[in-house]
């Protein structure tokens, strides 16, 4: 099966200029702007990197969207550490996978998992604590094994290097642009208010840019969660008051207000009156045996795959879910000609059927998936790569083994809070239950808020409702 989807049924897709690139001595081919770790896993390509300890073998879908993941960094033109998922593909880059030796498929250093017993966690600190000569150059060694101690090349730096933009002053600094962000934007905009809003992404919209599904309109009608915010982008972009930074990172909430943010074309300095911080939330992992093996994955990642870069992520699925985001993302996976092995619910049967009603209205057994409610994972099998999943009943009584090449965890999310947690850390604001609440209680200033997401909300209706409403009162906020 060609894992490119050519006739996608609820998501049309142009393709951009197809554009080649070397990899590891050989050429592949992608799409112009899709990320550069989606154009290898379409290639085939499904171990992108090695653990920094144990070396065991990562690959796509498994920590993507959460703030900081390690499992698809490359080396792409010299520069090391380039998160392959957040990178977009433009053509005539080298790229290259890191942490292994000789390569990534076949690592020398992949025995130390294989002795993980005698390395225990943090056994480093331990190790010739009586010689700190010895101890030293354990450090050492550790530190090349681990992937570091590499030599950047001076065309590297000079491509990484990013100017300073100077400071900017700005009414409204919306942080984060999918639909409570832009929603938000809009408000406070529409009430004659200066706004620059941040978005980490090449397009505005957030996690409902993969979304097929129909999600509540303001007007009470219903539209596919990606037309929603695409209608939302292109009002934000062409609006007079609103200025969007896309593909840029706010680095950091520091004393005094003050937002430094990673664009494109350098650092900008931005000191806002106001602040509302709409960064969405995350997809959680499950924690069994073998989770971490390439072809376990994230819904949500696996959701961006096939709805917004057309590409399947395998051949054969289970899904494994706790909440009815899996049983939706199953239907999406099955609706471009993934075979989805086995619906795994640890839930009783009631509570997981009901889910599952919404995506399969005739019924999961009609639709000939196994619906294997009451099990939990016990494992995931496969070395380089996922070849099956073993699930128990919770009573012990059955134990079921499944074939597949992709496992899709849906285990709930939790709010992507970390911009308002680093300036809790810092200690001169605090967090209470219910916090980012119309009110603007729980600690925050009165010109900050939070909407969507970071405040707990996962119903895309209600982000939508929750941003216009803060932005609308930011903007009759008065310093």
């Amino acid at each position: 099966m060609n894992l490119r989807i050519t006739g996608h049924p609820a998501a049309p897709y142009a393709r951009a200029r197809r554009v080649g690139f070397t990899f590891e001595g050989r050429t592949l081919h992608g799409y112009e702007g899709e990320p550069v770790a989606t154009a290898l896993h379409a290639a085939g390509v499904r171990v992108l990197s090695r653990s920094f300890k144990y070396h065991r073998p990562r690959g796509i879908g498994l920590t993507c969207g959460a703030p900081s993941c390690p499992n698809c960094q490359l080396t792409i033109d010299g520069q090391y550490g380039v998160p392959g998922c957040a990178t977009p593909l433009r053509g005539g880059e080298t790229v290259r996978r890191e942490r292994s030796w000789p390569s990534a498929d076949r690592d020398l250093f992949g025995l130390i998992d294989r002795f993980s017993a005698f390395v225990p966690a943090g056994f480093q600190f331990r190790l010739f604590r009586r010689s700190p000569r010895l101890a030293h150059l354990a450090e050492r060694v550790m530190g090349l094994v681990a992937g570091g101690a590499r030599e950047v090349t001076p065309d590297a730096i000079a491509r990484a290097a990013r100017p300073g933009l100077g400071h900017r002053r700005t009414a409204l600094a919306v942080v984060g642009g999918g639909a409570a962000g832009l929603a938000a934007a809009l408000a406070a905009a529409d009430a004659g208010m200066e706004v620059i809003l941040v978005d980490q992404g090449e397009e505005p919209g957030g996690t409902l840019r993969a979304e097929t599904g129909p999600v509540r309109t303001p007007d009470g009608g219903q539209t596919p969660g990606f037309a929603l915010v695409a209608g939302l982008a292109a009002r934000a972009a062409a609006h007079p008051s609103i200025e969007v930074l896309a593909g840029s990172t706010a680095l950091g909430w520091y004393e005094g207000g003050v937002l430094p943010v990673h664009t494109p074309a350098g650092v900008l300095t931005l000191r806002p009156e106001r602040l509302l911080v709409a960064t969405g939330d995350y997809d959680q992992p499950l924690l069994f045996p073998g989770n971490d093996r390439p072809g376990v994955m994230l819904a949500g990642a696996v959701q961006r795959l096939i709805n917004v870069d057309h590409v399947r992520p395998g051949h054969r699925a289970v899904v494994v879910t706790a909440d009815p985001h899996g049983y939706a993302v199953a239907a999406q996976l099955r609706a471009v000609g993934v075979e989805i092995v086995a619906l795994v619910d640890a839930r009783g049967e009631a509570e997981a059927g009901a889910d599952a009603a919404a995506s399969f209205p005739s019924g999961v057994a009609a639709s000939g998936v196994p619906h294997l409610t009451g099990h939990t994972v016990r494992e995931a099998l496969g070395r380089r790569r996922v070849t099956g999943l073993v699930v128990q009943h919770r009573n012990g009584a059955r134990i079921v083994r499944l074939s597949c090449d992709v496992v899709v965890v849906s285990a709930g999310r939790r709010p992507a809070e970390e911009l308002l947690l680093q300036r809790l850390y810092h200690g001169d604001i605090t967090l209470d239950a219910g916090f980012g609440g119309a009110s603007g209680d729980g600690g925050l200033p009165g010109g900050v808020a939070v909407a969507g997401g970071a405040a707990g909300v996962t119903d895309p209706a209600a982000a939508l409702d929750m941003g216009a409403e803060e932005g609308a009162r930011l903007a009759r906020w008065s310093p």
